[in-house]
């Protein structure tokens, strides 16, 4: 196998590019995640709010604790792999609540400071600063597909073009953080659409997500253009030429970037199923200019094949809420239909097979609902759904009690991507 072929080794990594693009100042600067998210805010590229920093017990004793949000996150300035993470929320002033609802006071959270301060949670736990920022809220994209925590996007960058991206998602076995060793999930993205296409647990390729039915392909991110964006700016700003980027969708802001790398894992390379190495080959010597020029190469260059691009094929792209139109032996009706990925079976409302005279089928299936384990009826169902025509087999029950008639589940799906963050404004779809 040629050697640009092979997955990026550790070694090859250090010498090749970061030893090359990194040097040892902005490397250092990287590794200040207090001093990095200064830089950030002062280049204007979205990030988290900086509240209050410690680098000394005088410090933290004199600290105005009322002056904080009630939500907000506290951080050591040279923590590695997550630790030392402190996360409270509905703080009044003089206490708040942490993890699953465990109240913590002013007391308890100089603990946590003094601690940092002391090295607990560095590198050669040496003597750290500590510093406080806003907390981020998970955009409700991610609540479907995320078990708890916060979910974050990791890019790599190198001489401003975005080269390779993976989703970040905690599973039911990394306890709410989106941190591979500990067992989150890591799903290559197609650089130029932002579609998921392949996942790995523990460096094992896995199909559906981990204690669901979900399937890890074909989930479109949203504000990819601006996620790639902002990605670029946040390389060029912490001036390293070879740089991880580690983005959040925050639920009223939008993309932002917690962290800044400046030795990415390679890890992204299995989840992607594609070589880091050969991809940074093709732009090391390039003379990218601009951001905007940087993106357009990215997706030029890095596109999977075999994905169509969303941009120019909008009729496959479904939203939360579909307009589709049911053919009975007689007439047809035209009614809103949730897309909902969490069911297998599309299922249809009783009233409505009655009013247009779908024709029963012999078959009964077992479904699971919010009532529990039910044995229901099936139908044979022909709607159009954005232009295509599907033929199933559908389960049916009393639905008139419920916002939609008909529930499309994932089987009647095929040759369609699911955009979950499309919802008509003033729904409300549960």
């Amino acid at each position: 196998m040629p050697v640009s072929n092979s997955l990026l080794g550790m070694n090859a990594r250090n010498f090749l590019y970061i030893r090359k693009f990194n040097s040892k100042k902005q490397k250092m600067v990287a590794d200040d995640k207090m001093l990095t998210k200064k830089r950030l805010i002062n280049a204007g590229v979205p990030t988290n709010s900086f509240l209050a920093k410690f680098t000394d017990y005088q410090e933290v004793r004199e600290f105005d604790w009322g002056s904080l949000p009630s939500d907000f996150a506290i951080k050591p300035s040279h923590g590695y792999g997550g630790r030392g993470i402190f996360v409270v929320r509905k703080w009044d002033g003089k206490a708040g609540v942490i993890g699953k609802g465990a109240k913590v006071d002013i007391l308890e959270l100089e603990r946590v400071i003094f601690g940092t301060l002391d090295g607990e949670h560095s590198l050669n736990n040496l003597p750290d600063a500590a510093f406080i920022e806003e907390r981020i809220r998970p955009h409700t994209f991610f609540k479907k597909y995320s078990a708890k925590g916060v979910a974050d996007i990791r890019l790599i960058v190198c001489n401003m073009v975005p080269v390779m991206a993976m989703l970040r998602l905690p599973t039911i076995y990394s306890d709410g953080k989106a941190n591979l060793h500990l067992g989150a999930l890591g799903v290559g993205i197609d650089i130029r659409t932002g579609i998921t296409t392949s996942a790995v647990v523990h460096n094992q390729p896995v199909y559906y997500i981990p204690g669901t039915k979900i399937k890890v392909h074909g989930i479109r991110i949203p504000d990819w253009d601006k996620i790639l964006e902002i990605s670029v700016r946040a390389q060029q700003c912490s001036r390293l030429g070879f740089a991880g980027i580690d983005i959040v969708l925050d639920d009223k802001q939008g993309p932002l970037v917690l962290e800044v790398n400046a030795r990415p894992g390679l890890g992204i390379q299995v989840a992607n199923q594609a070589s880091l190495r050969t991809r940074l080959e093709r732009i090391g010597d390039l003379n990218v200019q601009t951001v905007t020029r940087g993106v357009e190469l990215a997706k030029k260059l890095f596109a999977d094949e075999t994905l169509e691009d969303v941009s120019e094929q909008k009729s496959a792209l479904l939203g939360v809420i579909e307009k589709i139109v049911i053919y009975g032996n007689e007439n047809k009706k035209t009614v809103r239909a949730k897309v909902d990925t969490g069911a297998y079976r599309t299922s249809i409302d009783s009233d409505l097979v009655e009013e247009l005279g779908l024709d029963p089928h012999s078959k009964t299936v077992h479904v699971r609902s919010g009532s529990g384990r039910q044995k229901r009826r099936t139908v044979k169902l022909k709607f159009k759904m954005k232009g295509k025509e599907i033929n199933t087999v559908a389960t049916y029950t009393p639905r008139g009690h419920l916002r939609f008639p008909v529930i499309i589940g994932r089987k009647d799906m095929e040759g369609f991507l699911v955009d979950p963050a499309d919802i008509p404004e003033g729904v409300l779809v549960k």
